[in-house]
């Protein structure tokens, strides 16, 4: 077949979705011209359509390099497939490439900021979220496109930034008129108050049901009728245990389009719709806003503003979402009397403590640490980090980070601030029971920020490690203090980044102060609110019945706050494998 003939061959494959039987023709055509941008793109489509992402990549740099009116494209669209290959470190070097390419781009700028996060290159985000903060604060809107809504809060405390931000995965914004036609649409309630749960992470091995999995078993069935709605990955579903089968009614959507779901919902007269991703990974935006029930609610997935998703609520607690925070928030906050967090304290383990030894750490040294996702890990974080361990000459960081290139870049960015390699020991993932093991072996966690540690934190505080944390300025940042008023250890928040250096210090040259620490937390943890499951429900459950006592009365969603329960004097039982 000569090269005239391939190329029609090629395009008709192509056409037709037969991926490979195009590579096959191409390959010859690409091997005698080499140099035709046209051929290599197509041979990267072929690739990306074939899930072969790391192919698809090569052939999109290359074709960058031939084809200079589009190569900050397909630059983009290289990194963009090396990093769903998790190829990080080709991925930032061709988005740095594509952001510096030309003009300020708001696809080229989200892609490589990122990647600048998740490789760890403090020095670098440093100077780009500058840059970013200036347009930000001079009203640029097209700044407030570039970030995700979770990545913007990793690096910015501004409260009224954070509400401005504009970009949206997985829809458009509703409107007032949208909104107005939900709150219209007729509406009959029953004896039983029906919620409905929205989330795509209900499998009992994800962080997020680790929280909220002992409310839905707990949830009082004879006055709510409960309904979770999944649209769970089949990769996350896999890992599942068995417990998922414990938690209810569960509708699977995720085969349905927007507006069916919408339907299949709507059908089952759900009173109250709980929304629980925001905007964190895949979630259904569009959905949401079609106007799924009466009252809509944010909770738990996304700590902040849902901005552009239409709920009425957001649950919250006086610390994570004080009356000085109710102009940035469309939401009415909605405060529960302890903390916003729920925390399944009926399958959570607590097995012995891990060895030391069995972890690489050293026996005789002052264990810091920190599992908090990397992306969490700012410049501010690693300073106030390096401060610390350069006050406490015989303490080391425990941190978790997978990923060899990021591991270097850190080492690389404390070493500028006066902090050795061998001072810094990384973990990788462990299952859930390890992890909790591990966690006992450490003296001391400290936060990270602005983004504290959620789910992490509350993981340290269920093994017995005290966490370090200062005041934040908005939700994310004050997320730790939350948890530990909840479990009755304020003085570990300290008021500033100062006041938290110090109070490691005092901690780490005063074994007898952290060991009564250490104790009144594990004494805490089974008498405080934090880990009390069926009182989080009952103050949960409260909630939803004020929001529907206003609706019934036909009154406009506003904020309040759930009275709390008396304490009970009681120990909680804890599972020890």
């Amino acid at each position: 077949m000569t090269s005239q003939q391939g190329l029609p061959a090629a395009v008709d494959a192509y056409k037709a979705g037969r991926f490979e039987q195009c590579l096959a023709r191409l390959s010859p055509l690409i091997a005698r011209s080499g140099r035709d941008s046209k051929l290599i793109l197509m041979a990267a489509q072929c690739h990306a359509k074939l899930g072969q992402l790391e192919q698809a990549a090569q052939y999109y740099a290359q074709a960058a390099d031939l084809d200079a009116e589009n190569g900050r494209m397909l630059r983009l669209l290289a990194a963009r497939s090396y990093r769903r290959a998790r190829r990080r470190a080709p991925a930032l070097t061709l988005a740095r490439q594509a952001a510096r390419g030309g003009p300020f781009d708001v696809e080229a700028e989200s892609t490589y900021r990122s990647l600048l996060r998740e490789q760890l290159l403090l020095a670098e985000c440093e100077i780009e979220d500058a840059r970013m903060l200036e347009r930000l604060t001079s009203g640029d809107a097209l700044a407030f496109g570039v970030d995700d809504p979770h990545d913007h809060i990793m690096w910015c405390v501004d409260e009224g930034l954070n509400a401005k931000v504009t970009r949206m995965h997985g829809g458009a914004a509703f409107t007032a008129q949208s909104r107005l036609e939900r709150r219209s649409r007729p509406h009959v309630f029953g004896e039983r108050i029906r919620v409905g749960y929205l989330s795509n992470d209900i499998c009992d091995q994800h962080a997020t049901m680790r929280l909220i999995q002992g409310v839905f078993l707990s949830h009082d069935r004879e006055n709510f009728d409960v309904t979770l709605f999944c649209y769970t990955d089949d990769d996350v579903l896999s890992a599942d245990q068995g417990l998922r089968s414990q938690y209810g009614t569960i509708v699977s959507i995720r085969e349905l389009d927007d507006a069916q779901a919408a339907d299949l919902i709507r059908a089952r007269g759900i009173d109250i719709l709980v929304d629980q991703k925001g905007h964190t990974k895949d979630a259904r935006i569009s959905l949401v806003n079609r106007g799924l029930a009466p009252i809509q609610v944010a909770y738990l997935g996304f700590p902040g503003s849902g901005t552009g998703i239409d709920c009425d609520y957001i649950i919250g607690d006086r610390i994570v979402t004080p009356d000085s925070s109710r102009p940035y928030y469309h939401e009415k906050f909605c405060r529960l009397p302890d903390s916003y967090q729920a925390n399944d304290r009926l399958h959570r383990v607590l097995p012995p403590p891990a060895m030391r030894e069995s972890l690489g750490l050293p026996a005789d040294a002052f264990v810091i640490a920190s599992f908090n996702a990397v992306k969490k890990i700012t410049p501010r974080t690693a300073r106030l980090w390096a401060r610390t361990l350069v006050a406490i000459p015989r303490a080391v960081l425990w941190m978790m980070c997978d990923d060899d290139d990021a591991r270097a870049n850190f080492i690389a960015f404390m070493a500028g601030l006066g902090v050795a390699a061998e001072r810094i020991h990384f973990a990788r993932r462990a299952d859930y029971p390890a992890h909790v093991a591990r966690l006992q072996a450490a003296d001391i966690a400290l936060d990270t920020f602005p983004t504290n540690g959620h789910t992490t934190t509350s993981d340290k505080l269920w093994a017995g490690l005290p966490v370090l944390t200062c005041k934040g300025r908005n939700f994310t940042s004050r997320v730790s203090e939350s948890l530990l008023n909840a479990i009755g250890m304020p003085e570990l928040v300290a008021d500033d980044e100062d006041g938290m250096v110090e109070l490691c210090i005092a901690l780490a040259t005063d074994s007898d102060r952290l060991a009564e620490i250490r104790a009144r937390l594990a004494e805490n943890r089974l008498v405080a609110p934090l880990f009390d499951t069926a009182r989080f429900t009952r103050h949960l459950e409260r909630a939803y019945e004020m929001m529907v006592e206003r609706e019934r009365q036909g009154l406009e969603p506003d904020h309040f706050d759930v009275p709390a329960l008396p304490r009970p004097v009681r120990s909680i039982a804890v599972s020890p494998t």
